[in-house]
């Protein structure tokens, strides 16, 4: 009851508080980048959760679909620690439905349910040989991943994974990090993908995902934001990585992981619009510090 009175409270002001929000990190986002093209490659998604492929880079996917690419959407985790008022029998099944719904209008080609326990994820032997059968038998020229700074503890274990997995590999791979609870800073996105064009059906696709009850409305005020990313382009919404090498990924995630920093205690997730300027600017600092660590690991700066 009190999380739904806090709620209505913010929607109504959103209004108020947006264009403050907007000015603000539109100053925060003057880095000077150029666009990313996209070129041919096969594509593997790596989503902890349903509903994570379609915040963080569901125009991207539609976009790599509409270069004729193939694109694989991994799902890890069974869903079933979602926030909702379903039983967890009856919400893992509706996540799955909504997952199919979600390939069905972003395009994409192929999906995996992979099944792991939802807010349990960790690098064992099984999720180990799971990760590293998609990759034999997807051969990524991209492997889209959540970054490693993140609020959700399933989103830094599927990194760890990964990082644990490419040890073992000899993935030519470009490993890009997406954005989820945590932006990526910008003077560390190396990234932009244009999503004007995706970004109409990226919206309706968000609005696929009902079995949640939380607001998504900051992820995708935030697309239209970082545009100051690009001023000089006709870009109207973007979507921003890091991208790393297969080879460097590793070194890179495991000198950062090894601290086993707190995040969901440091940083605000970004999920609503009205509180979106707390979330990008809590102990950014800080986080910024946390995203040059990487660069003492092996491999260094990409």
């Amino acid at each position: 009851m009190a999380s739904n009175i806090k709620r209505t409270v913010l929607n109504m002001a959103k209004p108020f508080i947006l264009p403050y929000t907007r000015q603000k990190l539109k100053s925060f986002y003057k880095e000077e980048k150029v666009l990313t093209r996209i070129t041919k490659g096969n594509v593997l998604v790596l989503a902890p959760h349903v509903d994570d492929e379609t915040i963080g880079l569901g125009g991207t996917i539609i976009e790599h679909v509409k270069k004729g690419q193939q694109v694989t959407v991994a799902y890890i985790t069974d869903g079933s620690g979602s926030v909702s008022s379903l039983s967890k029998e009856e919400l893992m099944a509706k996540r799955k439905q909504e997952a199919k719904e979600v390939k069905e209008l972003l395009g994409f080609q192929d999906i995996v349910f992979l099944d792991l326990p939802d807010g349990q994820l960790e690098s064992n032997e099984q999720s180990r040989e799971l990760f590293s059968n998609l990759i034999q038998d997807k051969k990524p020229d991209y492997i889209y991943c959540p970054t490693f700074v993140d609020c959700h503890p399933d989103h830094v274990s599927t990194g760890r994974i990964l990082s644990d997995v490419l040890k073992e590999t000899q993935s030519q791979a470009a490993v890009r990090l997406y954005e989820i609870n945590c932006p990526i800073p910008p003077n560390e996105i190396n990234t932009v993908i244009d999503i004007t064009e995706s970004f109409q059906t990226k919206e309706r696709a968000v609005d696929i995902f009902q079995s949640q009850a939380i607001d998504f409305d900051g992820f995708i005020e935030l697309s239209k934001i970082k545009t100051e990313l690009v001023p000089d382009t006709k870009a109207q919404a973007v979507e921003t990585f890091l991208e790393i090498p297969a080879a460097q990924f590793p070194a890179q995630f495991d000198t950062v992981d090894r601290k086993d920093y707190q995040f969901s205690q440091i940083f605000k997730q970004v999920n609503k619009a009205a509180t979106l300027l707390w979330g990008i600017l809590k102990n950014v600092d800080e986080k910024k510090k946390m995203y040059q660590e990487r660069h003492s690991g092996q491999g260094g700066s990409n």
